[in-house]
């Protein structure tokens, strides 16, 4: 059965909305076969025109993205991201590329990614900027979490760009707050308290590490997804230094021993060490962390200073 909100990708899918007209050129320079922008708040996909009507017809013909088509876009684009080391694309200009992080974000908490699109731009950034302002982290963390969306939420973030899933990661250890999650079909109010919500993030956090953690590319997803780290999602300079600091950061977040006396506790924290060391292992050795501040236990309250010792990372 396919699996909901995803659309299987074969070739090119029908585009909804299609409005055709020949494009001159796509940029100076460079004469690939794709373009992906962005008008209005909707996709528009440039398709050289001799791919469709046949060779020798010059120009490009632009469709319209429809709803119908859009998460079958963001898995081609991620999957042509990977393709080349996660870095961007030539042919997916900037507006378009941070849109798709967005929806592809979105997708990875559990909002049906096609009726997002549908909502407009407006919606979707006002929904990513609420779940990126903090203490967020529970109620995304119970999506993640819930059996009923195993696999959805598994084949989101298993393919999710580091844009995507550094914002995904920082929002998931962010400090974790009280949460309630009204009643559902088959479910009562459920209330969170600190430790609770704490707890989950926790368990979150390991279960997208450790699946990502299979994956033949997994270190360079997890290494560029920490370097990511960040509310937008930008790559910044000294990216060593910023891969350092985030896995420290997500370290004693995850080192913190809520919850102890649950039978799970330590073994999520146990695994969540395992695949970090196995995904960290090209560049941990090259960070350096020194603790300026001791004034208390608690890992979280702790202050340190990071350096990056290794090679540049471009």
């Amino acid at each position: 059965a396919p699996i909901p909100n995803r659309a299987p990708f074969s070739a090119w899918r029908p585009l909804a909305r299609l409005e055709v007209e020949l494009v001159a050129a796509v940029g100076a320079g460079y004469s690939g076969n794709l373009m992906l922008s962005m008008k209005d708040g909707r996709f528009l996909l440039s398709i050289k025109a001799g791919l469709i009507v046949g060779a020798g017809i010059k120009g490009y013909m632009t469709f319209e993205v429809g709803y119908e088509s859009v998460i079958a876009l963001a898995e081609l684009v991620r999957k042509e991201m990977a393709a080349n080391r996660y870095k961007d694309l030539e042919w997916v200009d900037g507006e378009a590329l941070a849109y798709l992080r967005d929806l592809s974000f979105l997708g990875a908490t559990g909002i049906d990614v096609a009726f997002a699109y549908i909502r407009g731009y407006s919606m979707v950034k006002a929904v990513y900027d609420a779940l990126n302002d903090g203490g967020r982290g529970g109620l995304i963390a119970y999506a993640l979490m819930e059996d009923k969306n195993y696999h959805v939420m598994n084949d989101w973030v298993v393919n999710l760009q580091p844009q995507a899933f550094g914002p995904l990661l920082l929002a998931l250890s962010s400090p974790p707050k009280a949460f309630s999650v009204a009643a559902t079909e088959g479910k009562k109010d459920q209330d969170f308290e600190v430790d609770d919500a704490h707890f989950l993030q926790q368990k979150a956090i390991e279960r997208c590490i450790g699946w990502i953690s299979q994956k033949p590319d997994a270190a360079q997803q997890f290494e560029e997804a920490l370097i990511c780290m960040n509310r937008d999602g930008v790559r910044p300079e000294q990216a060593g230094y910023q891969y350092c600091r985030n896995r420290l950061h997500l370290d004693l977040f995850m080192s913190e021993r809520v919850k102890a006396l649950f039978g799970d506790s330590d073994r999520v924290r146990e695994q969540y060490r395992v695949s970090v060391y196995k995904l960290g292992g090209r560049l941990d050795n090259f960070c350096q962390h020194r603790m300026l501040y001791r004034g208390s236990p608690v890992p979280s309250t702790r202050q340190f200073k990071t350096e990056y010792k290794g090679p540049y990372l471009d």
